[in-house]
């Protein structure tokens, strides 16, 4: 079940990393997007400003009496063309749509909002009586003296809209950049979860790579890792190491006698006698079967041999379901350069010749009997 919900936690991790490097890509298309679409609002506010001069000199001229009537013909056209590229573009900021851009082609503007919707509703207040440019003489006569005079207060609320834009623009890329620095950050700590997800993962199955699942003891693979360390430290420190190995004597009679479960209950209790007799400094390993190991750095040759024997009365008159199972315990001391499979070898070999002696002793006293 853990490995179970590791392995979903993990997806669900992964899960999120990629919807929020997706986010982030999404926040960089939407910036670019408001950047562009504010650049071109921006830059026609900024040809209002051109455009409303250009109205109010082509009305001076039109009704200039010191030019031709072709000229003031001329000036009448130019007046109308400007004007209502002006009056669509201000429609089109107040209302969103489509307007001339600075290439003649048409382009699409979003509503403007708060005070820069003040400004242009300004601007389209003044122009209320003037629907469409005039193209009668007295009407052109009229309208040049309406833009003399309103000319400046047209540029002002002109120049004051790019402005807002430009303000309004950098404070939308603004919020998009904090939104896209958080959904980094959230990404960036999300795929740091995930390494510590799947270093700890690594970790557990590492760790149940070299664990007996049944005593929760090192297994074979994780005597020899520690063992290895162990001279490898013994060596380079110069301090003692020993190496135990014991066996269970008539554990194979309970398992053919009770069953595996009831053998199985006295292996756990042998590892249990086994780790509390242990120093915490030792390592207990289950090698397989009924065999088992121990570790132990620190510890002299005279001390290991006692120590030996005492195991061996710790393992003495373990129950297995109605009979009773001891120990028979090897030990050998760590030489210089020697290898982990040298000296398991040893402490094997004086397992074993207990083993023997135990069973010869065994059958000596059943012969008596």
């Amino acid at each position: 079940m853990p490995t179970f919900i590791h392995r979903n936690r993990l997806a669900l991790a992964i899960a999120a990393f990629v919807l929020l490097d997706l986010g982030t890509l999404a926040f960089s298309y939407s910036i670019s997007s408001v950047v562009e679409k504010d650049a071109v609002a921006i830059n026609l506010a900024g040809r209002q400003r051109m455009l409303s001069q250009r109205i109010t000199k082509a009305a001076l001229l039109a009704t200039s009496q010191s030019r031709s009537a072709a000229q003031r013909a001329a000036s009448v056209a130019e007046l109308s063309q400007s004007y209502q590229v002006f009056r669509l573009t201000l429609s089109a900021f107040a209302k969103g749509g489509e307007t001339k851009g600075g290439d003649n082609r048409m382009v699409r503007l979003d509503p403007v909002k708060g005070t820069a919707a003040l400004l242009v509703g300004e601007v389209q207040g003044m122009l209320d009586a003037w629907p469409n440019a005039p193209t009668e003489e007295a009407d052109v006569e009229r309208f040049s003296a309406f833009m003399d005079a309103r000319n400046a207060d047209i540029l002002d609320s002109m120049n004051r809209l790019t402005t807002e834009l430009e303000q309004q623009s950098i404070a939308a890329v603004s919020r998009l950049r904090i939104a896209q620095t958080l959904a980094f950050l959230l990404s960036l700590g999300n795929f740091v979860i995930i390494l510590r997800t799947m270093n700890r993962a690594r970790q557990r199955a590492e760790a149940e790579s070299l664990t007996d699942a049944l005593t929760g003891l090192r297994n074979r693979a994780g005597l020899y890792r520690e063992l290895d360390a162990a001279l490898q430290h013994c060596a380079a420190s110069g301090t003692p190491l020993g190496v135990m190995l014991l066996d269970l004597d008539g554990f194979k009679a309970v398992n053919d006698t009770y069953g595996h479960a009831t053998g199985d209950e006295t292996l756990r209790e042998a590892a249990r006698r086994l780790q509390d007799w242990s120093d915490p400094d030792w390592t207990c390993c289950r090698l397989g079967g009924d065999e088992f190991a121990v570790i132990c750095p620190g510890i002299e040759p005279i001390a290991l041999a006692a120590a030996g024997r005492d195991l061996t009365q710790v393992l003495s008159g373990i129950p297995g379901g109605g009979l009773i199972v001891s120990a028979s315990v090897g030990w050998a001391s760590a030489q210089q350069k020697q290898s982990a499979d040298a000296i398991v070898a040893i402490a094997d070999s004086m397992m074993y010749a207990a083993k023997s002696q135990h069973q010869l002793t065994r059958n000596f006293r059943e012969t008596e009997r």
